[in-house]
């Protein structure tokens, strides 16, 4: 199938890239790096999502020319990091309109959804599994395409921290480096820079903190009127469930955010803990040790105690 996806590749002279709903530094960085690829070869290459690209990512070259889905065809369009069709939301229409499709992912609840499919679940992120195609191809890494791989490694592995981080995850990333990714920049733009905003929002929603479970389980609220009293954007409240996993004793995390009309969940776990399976439960997806769902028209308290009684049942 590797070879099948190369021939696609090469045969295609426009490329759709489509990234997943609320982007993350994986999608984006590897449809974008793969985007920069593919233009050197002379190929019209465009990366679409659904949902805007959060503002503290655009260090990163070549994200703010991510596009909302439009009417356009192209020769192939390839998902990249998408775990399910319908993750692709509105860019889903530039997936199915192309004359051939395919995909790249490392999620492990994924089934193909197009006929060629690179699908690699022991991967630590799907910027990994480009990264080694490109090496497999021998196709030329740019410093921009490099580091935006770079960058979907660290975040989708916690900074090079989780327990899916492997040898060839770290030869990956190596490989990276050695073609103009900037690690100091990386982690200093994504790990040690914060907003007023998320500053202020931490304070707020660790405020918050309900422990149950004889203290195993740790849930944390982030309110609407939370947001407008800190002057914080969504994204400013992303990553602070990580801390209510740092508290010693705590095995299982999650943070409810009130949105319009849903109460959006992410979840977070230590080892052997398996949160995927808690956020597929209610209709959601993800990783082992960090997973989503959402609660559509379910007030935040209600959310909240079906998340406990679900966490509570794989830490006992």
């Amino acid at each position: 199938m590797i070879e099948q996806l190369k021939a696609a590749l090469e045969e295609a002279r426009s490329v759709a890239l489509l990234c997943h709903i609320s982007p993350d530094v994986d999608t984006l960085g590897s449809a974008v790096a793969l985007r920069y690829i593919l233009e050197a070869q002379g190929k019209r290459a465009v990366v679409y999502a659904q949902d805007e690209v959060p503002a503290r990512y655009l260090f990163l070259e070549g994200l703010q020319d991510v596009r909302t889905p439009d009417e356009e065809v192209y020769d192939l369009a390839l998902a990249v990091d998408v775990s399910d069709e319908a993750r692709m939301g509105e860019a889903g229409r530039v997936f199915a309109a192309a004359r051939s499709r395919a995909m790249i992912d490392h999620h492990r609840t994924t089934v193909p959804f197009a006929p060629i499919y690179v699908i690699r679940p022991q991967a630590a992120a799907t910027a990994q599994i480009v990264a080694e195609l490109m090496a497999r191809f021998s196709w030329a890494v740019p410093p921009q395409a490099a580091m935006c791989l770079c960058a979907g490694m660290s975040t989708d592995t916690g900074n090079f921290s989780f327990d899916s981080v492997t040898g060839d995850t770290f030869r990956a990333a190596g490989a990276c480096v050695d073609n103009g990714a900037r690690v100091s920049v990386i982690t200093e733009r994504l790990y040690r820079t914060s907003t007023l905003g998320h500053v202020r929002m931490m304070g707020r929603v660790l405020s918050s903190l309900d422990l149950r479970a004889c203290g195993r389980v740790a849930l944390l609220l982030a309110r609407k009127r939370d947001f407008d009293d800190c002057g914080a954007t969504r994204e400013d409240s992303e990553g602070i469930v990580n801390l209510a996993l740092e508290i010693e004793g705590v095995q299982a995390a999650a943070l409810l955010s009130e949105r319009e009309g849903e109460i959006k969940c992410s979840l977070r776990a230590k080892e052997p803990l398996d949160v995927s399976a808690v956020a597929a439960r209610f209709g959601g997806g993800g990783h082992i040790r960090a997973a989503g769902c959402s609660f559509a028209g379910a007030a935040i308290e209600e959310a909240r105690e079906r998340i406990a009684e679900a966490l509570k049942e794989i830490v006992e």
